[in-house]
């Protein structure tokens, strides 16, 4: 997939590939205006010059990231812990609480990862256009939002009673 992925014009200039660059633009052009697309005039005035970087080290990117842009870098890395302790939580944890809350047999236990295929395929399809036409900030807000409502939700009904499973008479008596 990685050799048939097209890199960004901006990483192709930064890395000396101009004339490649050049090429992905002018396809990119080609490709909006033959889909019916309106391109405007370029104002040469707001031009930006980009110089190709030689090898950028983590120190570098670590002093840009929180030195230029901190509240950018502070967000960035709360929303991708939080989700990330939230999904590992959740999916390293599955199937034992399945096998010793639920019951269910430990051969059974790889088709109830089926939903979270089916969840993590269809997201995107789902979603994603609505990132495009709603805008990010709001589709990241609501989404982590409604995550946290569901999780509030789902703890109260474990609470309540009505996810946990009923109990099991005792074996071998």
């Amino acid at each position: 997939m990685r050799k048939n992925l097209p890199e960004s014009p901006r990483w192709l200039i930064m890395h000396g590939r101009v004339d490649e660059a050049e090429a992905a633009v002018a396809k990119i052009e080609r490709h909006t205006e033959h889909g019916g697309g309106q391109l405007g005039e370029v104002d040469e005035s707001k031009a930006i010059e980009i110089q190709p970087a030689s090898n950028i080290g983590f120190i570098a990117l670590a002093r840009t990231l929180f030195a230029t842009y901190p509240k950018r870098a502070f967000l960035g890395a709360s929303l991708m812990i939080t989700q990330s302790f939230l999904y590992n939580a959740i999916f390293f944890t599955y199937a034992l609480v399945l096998t010793k809350v639920y019951g269910v047999s430990t051969g059974s236990t790889p088709y109830y990862f089926i939903f979270f295929c089916v969840g993590n395929l269809a997201g995107p399809w789902v979603l994603g256009h609505l990132f495009d036409t709603l805008g990010r900030r709001k589709m990241i807000a609501g989404t982590y939002f409604l995550s946290g409502v569901l999780l509030v939700i789902s703890a109260a009904l474990f609470k309540a009673g009505p996810l946990m499973p009923s109990p099991r008479p005792p074996t071998g008596a």
